[in-house]
């Protein structure tokens, strides 16, 4: 690879095996003395001429965003009403006119997860004995598992393997709140199911320049949004807060997919610190980090969380999830 000094112009080439072993990616010129950051030459100008990226690109996802994530209108809808105190026969009223999305919430009504097996005979039935918050849940779930169950060959999930993730962050993320009773329990479920959500618009931008991810990411051993904000100029969670704007939600709930990896820039946002704290969960919980990570001390402080609170939600929602997911899926 070569590299070259900003002040001085001087270059030098130097082994890809030796850029591994550089832990700040930046190398010092023997001419100069300035620093070089030798992260800045891993992308090819010449590779990444043909793409879009940045404002550019943002602009071309946004303006197909409804096309390429269209989030069941019913499901707004049915979450307005229920904010806004609607009554049950409203919301059954509303639902029975998506006959195929009524009878998998009745399927999961009646699962053996939520203890009514065979006892939920309509929605009215659904939402007097499981409350209007469970039905939400399931609504919000059942609505999102195809979505979120596609496999995204640009990010190298199977099938399956986003909505289960997902679906283990929006368990932990209500078993946080619900345990410190400090948030909106359903509105912490619906953040983390959607978290990711950005990852499914951006995943055909992400494979036609998968090999510059893949070099760079395995040179840099950088976090995947950082290389999304390098290749791409904008992160999964950017496009999230898109989504979420579309279709008008929050701007707390957008503010926090948008910044659930570095949540100190949402200007103590606390439901992206949720967020945070319960990705970092969900991969504990499903086994599915390369390494056990420290949990986010910053975090912890700022949710009052101790380390052995944050294990016994573990350890709840993995049964939580595999149960759900049986049920959803």
């Amino acid at each position: 690879m070569k590299i070259q000094c900003p002040g001085c112009n001087k270059a030098y080439r130097i082994n890809d095996e030796i850029v591994y072993k550089v832990h700040n990616k930046t190398a010092k010129c023997t001419q100069c003395g300035q620093v070089i950051p030798i992260a800045d030459f891993l992308l090819d100008k010449e590779a990444l001429a043909p793409f879009a990226s940045g404002e550019e690109l943002k602009l071309e996802v946004v303006a197909n965003l409804k096309k390429l994530y269209p989030m069941p209108h019913i499901l707004l809808k049915a979450r307005k009403l229920l904010a806004g105190n609607g009554n049950f026969d409203e919301l059954g009223s509303l639902l029975n006119t998506d006959p195929a999305l009524a009878s998998r919430v009745l399927k999961v009504a009646n699962s053996a997860y939520y203890g009514m097996s065979g006892k939920v005979s309509s929605l009215h039935m659904a939402a007097t004995l499981l409350g209007s918050g469970t039905l939400m849940q399931i609504l919000l779930m059942v609505g999102n598992a195809k979505a979120l169950g596609r496999s995204l060959d640009g990010y190298g999930l199977g099938s399956g393997q986003l909505w289960r993730h997902s679906l283990a962050v929006a368990v932990c993320s209500g078993l946080i709140e619900k345990r410190h009773h400090a948030g909106d329990e359903e509105e912490a479920f619906f953040t983390g199911l959607m978290h990711d959500s950005g990852k499914i618009i951006l995943d055909a931008y992400v494979l036609e320049r998968r090999a510059l991810f893949t070099r760079y990411a395995s040179l840099t051993r950088e976090p995947l949004f950082a290389v999304e904000q390098k290749i791409l100029g904008l992160t999964h969670g950017d496009i999230g807060y898109e989504l979420c704007r579309k279709w008008n939600l929050p701007d707390h709930m957008a503010t926090a997919i948008r910044d659930h990896h570095t949540p100190v820039a949402s200007e103590n946002n606390r439901l992206a610190h949720v967020i945070h704290l319960a990705n970092h969960m969900a991969n504990r919980a499903l086994g599915t980090a390369t390494k056990t990570p420290s949990l986010p001390q910053a975090t912890l402080s700022f949710l009052s969380l101790t380390e052995a609170e944050v294990e016994t939600i573990i350890t709840e929602a993995q049964t939580t999830v595999e149960t759900m997911e049986e049920d959803t899926y």
